[in-house]
C-alpha cells in the first residue's frame, strides 16, 4: 500500500500498487462537512421521532388509566317504563328492584313471556334449542323440578316438530292472580295457531290454520339467589317458575 500526503485541505486515499499509475482519490473538506451534516440531520430526526413516540406512549397510557378508573362508575341497569292513565305521552320510569311498586306488573310480564316461549314453535332448529334445551330460556326461568318435567319429552317434541315442519304462535287471552294479591298462583288463558303441511284444505290444498285453546296454572316467585350479574338485563329480579300445569280447553 502507498500513502501520499496531500495538501492541508486534502486527505489522500489509500491506493494499491496496481493502481499506482492512476490518479489518487482525495476526500475534500466539503465531502467531510456534507457527510457530517447528513449525520446530524438523521440524528436529530431520530431524536424527534423518539420524542413523539414517547409522548404518544405517555398519552395512551394516561388515557387507558383514566378509562380504567371510570369503568367502576359506569354500569347499565334495567328500568321499567310505565304509562300513566293509559296515556301514550305521560310515562314514568321506575328502577327495577325487589321492592319496586310495580312488581306485580313485571311479574305478569315475565309470566306472559314464559308461556309464549314454552308454547311457541318456530322453524329455526337452533332457536328452538336455545329456548327449550338445557341452558336455554326455559331452563333459566324454571326451577330444577319444573325444567326436569319439561325436558322429559322436549327432544321428542323437537324431532316431531322438525319432521312435520309445524309452526305455532301464541296469543295470550288473559293473565290474572288466583287466591288474592299475595298469592303466587297465576292463571293464564291463551290460544295457539298452528300451521303445518299436514293441515291442508283437501280441495284447494291451501294451509289450514289450526286454533287450540289452553289454560295454565303457574306458580312464580322472585328468587334473589337466582339473580346473576351476567343475566341481569334478561332476568333482573330472579323470576323463577316453581310449578306449571297446562291443560287444553275444548271450545264447543
Amino acid at each position: 500500500m502507498d500513502n501520499r500526503l496531500g495538501s492541508t485541505n486534502e486527505i489522500l486515499a489509500l491506493t494499491s500498487s496496481q493502481s499506482a499509475k492512476q490518479s489518487a482519490n482525495y476526500v475534500t473538506d466539503n465531502d467531510i462537512s456534507g457527510s457530517s451534516a447528513r449525520e446530524n440531520y438523521y440524528c436529530w430526526l431520530a431524536r424527534f421521532v423518539s420524542f413523539i413516540a414517547m409522548l404518544s406512549l405517555m398519552f395512551f397510557t394516561s388515557a387507558s388509566l383514566v378509562l380504567f378508573h371510570l369503568t367502576s362508575e359506569v354500569h347499565v341497569e334495567p328500568f321499567l317504563i310505565i304509562r300513566q292513565d293509559n296515556s301514550d305521552e305521560m310515562v314514568r320510569y321506575e328502577t327495577i328492584s325487589q321492592n319496586m311498586p310495580s312488581s306485580k306488573q313485571i311479574m305478569e310480564l315475565f309470566i306472559r313471556q314464559y308461556v309464549q316461549i314454552r308454547n311457541s314453535i318456530v322453524g329455526d332448529e337452533r332457536e328452538m334449542q336455545s329456548r327449550w334445551l338445557g341452558g336455554g330460556m326455559i331452563n333459566y326461568l324454571s326451577s330444577d323440578k319444573v325444567f326436569t318435567e319439561f325436558a322429559a319429552n322436549v327432544e321428542k317434541v323437537l324431532v316431531e316438530a322438525s319432521k312435520s315442519q309445524i309452526t305455532r304462535d301464541v296469543e295470550i287471552i288473559s293473565v290474572g292472580k288466583v287466591g288474592g294479591e299475595k298469592s303466587p298462583v297465576w292463571k293464564v288463558d291463551f290460544k295457539t295457531y298452528e300451521l303445518s303441511p299436514q293441515n291442508r284444505n283437501e280441495t284447494t290444498g291451501e294451509y289450514v290454520l289450526k286454533t287450540r285453546y289452553w289454560t295454565v296454572s303457574i306458580v312464580a316467585v322472585f328468587v334473589p339467589e337466582r339473580m346473576f350479574m351476567s343475566k341481569r338485563l334478561m332476568n333482573p329480579l330472579g323470576f323463577t317458575v316453581t310449578k306449571y300445569s297446562q291443560t287444553e280447553v275444548e271450545i264447543l
